[in-house]
């Protein structure tokens, strides 16, 4: 009967623990949520297919979303809900891009998290943005998702982006390439010239440091001292009290205290969005 009874207080644990598995297992295969039904079913096993290819491919998840029930919320607020509602991330990571039709505002929304925003920026967002928004207009919401998938590949493939901050005066992106600089020097390269530039600088120093030890005097107080000269013949131990005191400090405790909030469960949150 004992036994019993534990078993029936594991249970609602087990029950989560099996919900849990059942929502991350099923995130790892659907990637198209198409709530307003905006597409074909072969329209939308042919997205999910590509979309679940691509987050193996960029090992972070990328999600399709639409909807014409936005429940009052903006489409950024709409977006990361549905998000971690869903658990979405990849391998334990909240890494990740949505994108979001929602109907209900008439408004293109692409949300970044993570890696995600690391690689697709503000500046890339609004790239995407132009890229998806023309095709809206015609209602051919299967094409933007589709501009969408290969706009983020790319993206991906060229890196994260680096600001270029040279002297031509113009502000932009520079893609990089792993193991490379934005100024086309590797990173092998570049420890060589700071290795040659730091053994410079030595000889420099010690140089100087040489230079400055010549003809300098070696006349100290010793010099003109005969040994054993003079001893000492008296000598006074002097004591001084010590007195250590105490206070104690007043503990506080409140547990309360300030939190920060980052929209969710912390790291790095990104987006935007424009109407159509």
């Amino acid at each position: 009967m004992v036994k019993l009874k534990k078993t029936f207080a594991l249970l609602p644990l087990m029950l989560v623990l099996m919900f849990a598995f059942c929502i991350n297992v099923f995130a790892a295969y659907e990637k198209v949520y198409d709530e307003a039904d905006l597409f074909s079913e072969k329209e939308r096993a042919d997205l999910n297919e590509q979309a679940i290819a691509l987050s193996e491919q960029t090992e972070m998840d990328i999600v399709i979303v639409t909807t014409n029930n936005s429940q009052g919320k903006s489409s950024s607020d709409y977006a990361l809900d549905f998000y971690e509602e869903h658990g979405f991330g990849y391998e334990g990571t909240l890494d990740g891009v949505l994108y979001l039709l929602n109907m209900d505002e008439r408004e293109v929304y692409i949300f970044t998290r993570d890696k995600g925003t690391d690689y697709i920026d503000a500046s890339r967002v609004e790239e995407l943005l132009d890229r998806v928004y023309p095709p809206l207009g015609e209602e051919s919401y299967r094409e933007s998702a589709q501009i969408f998938l290969e706009e983020v590949e790319s993206m991906m493939a060229a890196g994260p982006p680096v600001y270029d901050t040279g002297g031509s005066g113009e502000s932009g992106y520079a893609y990089t390439e792993e193991g490379s600089t934005a100024d086309g020097l590797g990173m092998i390269e570049k420890l060589g010239i700071y290795l040659l530039i730091s053994l410079a600088i030595g000889g420099i120093v010690i140089g100087i440091m040489m230079m400055g030890n010549k003809g300098r005097s070696t006349v100290n107080a010793r010099t003109y001292l005969e040994d054993n000269s003079f001893t000492i013949t008296k000598k006074r131990d002097q004591h001084y009290n010590t007195i250590v005191t105490q206070q104690k400090i007043q503990q506080n405790n409140n547990s309360g205290g300030s939190t920060f909030s980052g929209g969710g469960g912390g790291g790095g949150i990104g987006g935007g969005g424009r109407k159509f």
